[in-house]
């Protein structure tokens, strides 16, 4: 629901669901290009990224930069695809929610991969720009490519925003 009655306000709000949503899809390409400076900066110094149960809650620019990192010993290549965007702004804060498809080649098991499932995230727009706040991922299915989702389905399990705090 827009809060933003009068014709400038819809324009700063429109204006701010562009620039966060072209934020997003720096998030994807940094991620799948492997620039760990440009990801990492995408963050507030305090940002959170949720990769539960797949992995663990991360906190903070430094802990997201670990985590890239060491990113290549569990996915050797990843090609993120976001859609379905829903954003809402509130002021200097937003919230959205984006599906993600990826393929992915997994380390582990030295196979690709299809992953699914949405990001709800919290923004904050700061001195330079929209930044990422938290980051919380809910997994539909991790599944090898080759059997596909029907066959051999690995859910991610069920979680709530309120379960990610």
């Amino acid at each position: 629901m827009s809060i933003a009655n009068e014709p400038e306000a819809r324009v700063r709000e429109l204006k701010a669901i562009h620039e966060i949503m072209n934020l997003v899809a720096d998030y994807a390409f940094a991620a799948d290009t492997r620039q760990t400076d440009m990801y990492v900066d995408l963050f507030t110094e305090d940002g959170v990224i949720d990769v539960r149960p797949y992995g663990e809650r991360i906190v903070g620019r430094e802990a997201i930069r670990r985590f890239r990192e060491q990113s290549p010993d569990k996915v050797a290549s990843s090609v993120h695809y976001l859609h379905n965007p829903h954003i809402v702004v509130d002021g200097d804060t937003a919230r959205g929610r984006f599906y993600w498809l990826a393929a992915l080649h997994w380390v582990a098991t030295d196979e690709a991969v299809w992953s699914s499932g949405y990001y709800q995230d919290e923004f904050v727009k700061t001195n330079e720009g929209w930044k990422i706040k938290k980051k919380v991922m809910t997994w539909f299915f991790r599944t090898p490519y080759d059997k596909g989702w029907v066959k051999e389905k690995i859910m991610g399990g069920e979680k709530s925003r309120d379960d990610c705090e």
